[in-house]
């Protein structure tokens, strides 16, 4: 994976040079994120202990999606072939979602179960490095530029949120850290267009990054997955 990283860099600066045009842009980014593997859910139960007063979400990597959002730049240089070379940066908060169906708590003597009605977010907080190639295609006076590429993202933190009513009328929730990963690699595929310097984009992410490494006991396979949308103003 390093060899590919290195080799679209290259591509980029050596490319540079050739390059018709600079554009530099920012972006407003909003997305739907979610889990995809064996061990993604749509719902779950918390673990609640009421000598502690906390708990957690058995499986908090929810195949239902949570809205994100973010900002980034990009800089990408336009030959006079329509060629596409560019580089994006910018940080993102990523939300899955799953479904609380029930409470399994604990009372230091007894056991009790409760059905429930709630969810449970986990939040992941990146740095997201975006290297990417493409094309644009001229449809009168509006550029749609098609590009491929890789999200490198950098993992600050990670933390489940859940909240969820039982049935006896209590409110249980959670918090809890859930950094599993220090970064995510995920190709990207994405089409973008603008009028005059107001963009729109539209793109989707498959993460290759496990993120239940070294878990013990049954099927650990959990990969993200992102549906990226937002807003761009051209600067340059």
């Amino acid at each position: 994976m390093q060899k590919i990283i290195y080799t679209i860099f290259a591509t980029f600066l050596l490319t540079a040079a050739c390059g018709q045009k600079t554009e530099l842009q920012f972006q407003l980014n909003s997305g739907l994120f979610s889990f995809s593997g064996k061990s993604a859910e749509n719902s779950s139960f918390i673990n609640y202990s009421d000598q502690n007063k906390s708990g957690y979400t058995n499986n908090p990597y929810g195949s239902k999606s949570g809205l994100s959002f973010g900002v980034s730049g990009n800089i990408k240089r336009l030959t006079k072939n329509r060629l596409l070379f560019g580089t994006e940066i910018g940080f993102e908060i990523l939300r899955s979602k799953t479904r609380i169906t029930e409470i399994s708590g604990y009372t230091g003597s007894t056991t009790y179960n409760y059905g429930a009605n709630g969810q449970t977010f986990l939040n992941y907080y990146f740095l997201n490095l975006h290297p990417f190639i493409g094309y644009r295609i001229m449809a009168g006076n509006l550029p749609f530029d098609l590009t491929a590429g890789l999200d490198i993202g950098y993992c600050i933190d990670a933390k489940e949120k859940g909240k969820a009513t039982a049935t006896n009328g209590m409110l249980y929730e959670t918090s809890v850290d859930r950094k599993t990963i220090k970064s995510d690699i995920r190709p990207r595929f994405q089409i973008a267009t603008r009028y005059n310097k107001i963009g729109v984009f539209c793109g989707y992410s498959i993460g290759v990054t496990n993120y239940k490494p070294g878990y013990i006991g049954g099927t650990n396979e959990c990969y993200a997955r992102l549906l990226r949308f937002g807003l761009t103003y051209q600067l340059k």
